[in-house]
This record gives structure tokens, sequence and C-alpha cells, in this order.
């Protein structure tokens, strides 16, 4: 086995044996590092992009029909039991709905599983739970909803606004409209919302560095302490450096769906980019992802930045392949077939090997495959 086409196609068929056949769930972890128990729901979406990707590469009826059954669960009422947001997790001390982040991973597999199979119910159910979070305009940010459709307060993660914004554009140009004049705001406030260290590093939390004119600074105080603060800590002794370093790639690759879709979009060229996709070729970064439990075990960012440089880079196959050689060499089981090895949550981070289906074929480069 020496392609990532080879992984895919394994993985996908040692998953059917972990397949509810009768729910079409797959098994729930627990959010990684965080030890949230999770729904179904999650690793459902992830697997269900796999088993579409796994079809288109063998044409092997079992995966479609699992794609399938996959995709009936995902609208089901298990998964949306009050017919509002997804249900995620389970935590009582959190939302159920896992932020806006747990919403934008169903609509990103629906919305891939509509375009793949022209299902039409698919597109619809994704563009309903996306309109239904409630846009602020001004900010250009998106409030969270809870599984009861209750409103929540915006959501303070980076990562999570982006990931709703990538999540929405997916489902143009079939959508048009309300979705896509939010995600296009959504891309003309970046410059106000994004916040990078000097290195280029994302920063993890969302720091509006204007206030709403409807009273977004008064809301915010109340989530946020100390709204305002230095971005450039020390990075050897901050734990919000090193976590913002295993989130890194994972927002690039929300970018890189983005710039997929709203390609002409003036962001683009912009300086913030140019550091951002700076940033993944130093050693800082390289480096700080060694012994960072939301990097490899968790994020997986061989597949995160190969996908990056395959939207952003020009001539760049031997620095994917490197990417995502790392990524298997660590953490994938060749026993098993899954990617499971290292990691707090054995589940979810096999389900997460769908972020490598938007790679062409590389070679993989691990010692020992056959």
């Amino acid at each position: 086995m020496t392609g990532l086409f080879d992984v895919l196609l394994q993985s996908a068929g040692a998953a059917l044996a972990h397949f509810d056949t009768e729910t079409g769930g797959m098994p729930a972890g627990h959010n990684g590092p965080y030890h949230d128990p999770e729904t179904p729901v999650r690793n459902t979406g992830h697997w269900l992009i796999t088993f579409l990707k796994a079809h288109e590469i063998s044409g092997e009826m079992r995966f479609l029909e699992a794609a399938r059954r996959a995709i009936a669960y995902l609208c089901s009422e298990s998964a949306r039991p009050m017919k509002a947001a997804f249900w995620h997790r389970k935590n009582p001390e959190k939302d159920f709905c896992n932020g806006l982040v747990g919403q934008a991973w169903t609509i990103e597999a629906l919305s891939v599983a509509a375009k793949s199979l022209k299902n039409e119910h698919c597109q619809r159910v994704a563009e309903e739970v996306f309109l239904l979070h409630p846009f602020d305009e001004a900010p250009g940010l998106w409030r969270r909803v809870n599984v009861d459709g209750s409103y929540l307060p915006l959501d303070m993660t980076f990562n999570h606004q982006l990931w709703f914004a990538a999540a929405g554009a997916l489902l143009l140009p079939s959508s048009g409209g309300y979705i896509e004049e939010r995600v296009g705001r959504f891309m003309d406030a970046l410059p106000n919302n994004l916040s990078l260290y000097s290195s280029g590093l994302v920063c993890h939390p969302l720091f509006l560095k204007q206030p709403s004119p409807i009273g977004c600074r008064v809301r915010l105080k109340r989530f946020v302490r100390g709204w305002v603060r230095p971005l450039d800590p020390e990075p050897e002794c901050d734990e919000a450096y090193s976590k913002s370093i295993g989130y890194h790639a994972f927002n690039l690759y929300a970018f890189a769906l983005l710039k997929q879709q709203l390609p002409q979009h003036p962001f683009w060229r912009s300086e913030s980019v140019e550091r951002m996709l700076a940033f993944l070729q130093t050693e800082e970064f390289v480096e700080g992802l060694e012994k960072n439990k939301f990097g490899y075990p968790y994020n997986p960012p061989g597949f995160e930045v190969a996908f990056t440089l395959e939207v952003f880079g020009h001539d760049v196959h031997e620095q994917q392949e490197w990417w995502i050689s790392e990524q298997i060499r660590r953490c994938y089981d060749f026993g098993s077939r899954m990617m499971s090895l290292n990691t707090e949550d054995p589940l979810t981070h096999a389900a997460r090997l769908y972020e490598a289906t938007r790679l062409p074929d590389l070679t993989l480069h691990v010692e020992g495959m056959s």
C-alpha cells in the first residue's frame, strides 16, 4: 500500500464493521482532549464524507449504501430531536450543539452528499440549519442555536465562526440569497475579527478590534474576560499560544474551503493570508506540534497542511507527501486500518481521516508500508 487512496479505501472498509446498519450511525467519541461525551452525529458526518469518497474511488456499492444510511440518520429525529440544531454533545455543563463548529461539521457532510448524490433533501436540511443561526450584521458573526431552538450568545472561538462560514460556502452556488450574503459579510469583516500573533499564528479566541455599534462590546465583556489584550505573549510559556499552534492548520483548512468557493474575494490578497501561510513553513510551527494534544492526536495537521498547500500552493507535492506521511506514521494503525493511534479519542480521530478526502492520491512514505 503506497497511496493515500489505499488508506482511505481500507479505512472505509474497516469502518463498515462498526456501522450501525439499523440506525445509520457510527460510534461516538468524546471530542478529543475535551472529553465531552458526544452523540454519533459528529463521527457519522465525518464518515459519510469518507464513504462517498470510497465509493467514488472504487465504485463499490457497499460504500454508497453506508453513505445513504448515514444521510438518513443525520436527517432523522435522532440527530435533530427538536427540529432545530443538530445534537452533538451530552455534557450538561456545555451547549449540546457544540457551538457553531458542531453544526458546521454536519452541514459540511450534508453539503458534500448533496453534490455527490444530487440529493436535494440533504441540501434543504443543511440550508435550514444554517439559516436558523442569527447573524449579527455589524460584526459579521453568528450566534449559536441550541438543540431546542433557543438562541445563545455569539460563539467566541474564532475557528468556530470560520468553519461555520466555510460550511455555508459549501452550500453555494445552489443556495445563494441570504447564505451568500452572510458568508460574504463574514469575509468582509475578517480584518476586524481575525487576530494574528506577530508570528502569523491565528489567535484561538475571537477578539473584536472594534465594538459593534449595536452594543456588541457590552455583551462580549460578559463572555470574554478582558476581550482587549496583547496578542504577543512569550510563546514558550503561554498555553493559549500552544493551543493556537494546534489549531492553526485547522483554521487554514477552512480558509482553503472558502477560497475554493469565493476565489475572487479581496481577502486572499491580504497581508494576513501571506503571514498565516508563511507560519506553516517555520520550524516554530513544526516543532510546536510536537507533544501538542491539539495537533496530530486531535486535529490532523498532516492532512490540513497538505490541503492548504493544495489550494494556496504551487508544485508542492513533495511537501504534501511529507505532511500526510507524518500524520499516517504517527496515528494510523495498519492492523485495525484506522487512524486511532496515539490519541485520547480513537473513535473521533479515526473519523477525522475524512479531511484527507479532498486531496489527490499522494504517495505515502512510511516505513513498513507495503
